[in-house]
């Protein structure tokens, strides 16, 4: 049954506007993974996470074959950015440690520099840089690439022999840093 996006109600099937608050109902469409109802710019599926885009070329999933977690993907200009962070724990489960309610993982320094899979790689400096200074960051950016308000990031680069660059996500932006080699911080991958 679709939902208002608004209010969450549940809409009769037809309805051009919610019976509850009013808004406008969208056109719906169906996943053709399980089958829920989504409005029709919607990105992912609110049930299974799958790509629901009708722009396919924006978004999409990469399934890391080492542990089979799927990943959802955006592409930002030209790179294609894992659209979560990263959450593999290794072989022998004990790579990382877990942190938001077991969604993703974080890493020290060294160990986010070989822990994207293969054909992915952590993303430079200079690459969230261009990401994160675009004029257009709004909600939508927020959304579409699965950032919170307090996160942060591991970057390809070495600051000195004992701190590595970063990026943290605040209630004001984006703001770079460079943290201890040692600090756990979350990871996005980039393709290569």
């Amino acid at each position: 049954m679709l939902r208002c996006r608004r209010c969450e109600k549940n809409l009769k099937d037809g309805s051009k506007f919610c019976s509850a608050c009013g808004a406008e109902v969208k056109s719906a469409a169906k996943c053709l993974k399980c089958g829920t109802e989504y409005e029709d710019d919607a990105r992912f599926c609110s049930e299974c996470g799958s790509v629901v885009s009708a722009d396919a070329s924006l978004f999409g999933e990469f399934i890391d074959h080492r542990d089979g977690k799927k990943y959802r993907t955006v592409k930002m200009d030209s790179k294609i950015w894992m659209a979560e962070n990263l959450n593999y724990s290794g072989k022998d489960g004990s790579t990382g440690e877990s942190c938001d309610n077991d969604y993703s993982r974080v890493y020290n320094w060294a160990t986010a520099q070989d822990i994207c899979p293969e054909g992915w790689r952590l993303p430079s400096f200079k690459e969230w840089y261009e990401l994160l200074k675009r004029p257009n960051i709004n909600n939508d950016f927020y959304r579409d690439f699965g950032v919170g308000k307090n996160e942060h990031w591991w970057c390809a680069d070495e600051d000195s022999s004992d701190r590595g660059s970063s990026w943290h996500s605040s209630y004001s932006g984006f703001v770079s840093n460079n943290s201890h080699k040692l600090c756990l911080l979350k990871v996005r991958c980039v393709k290569m």
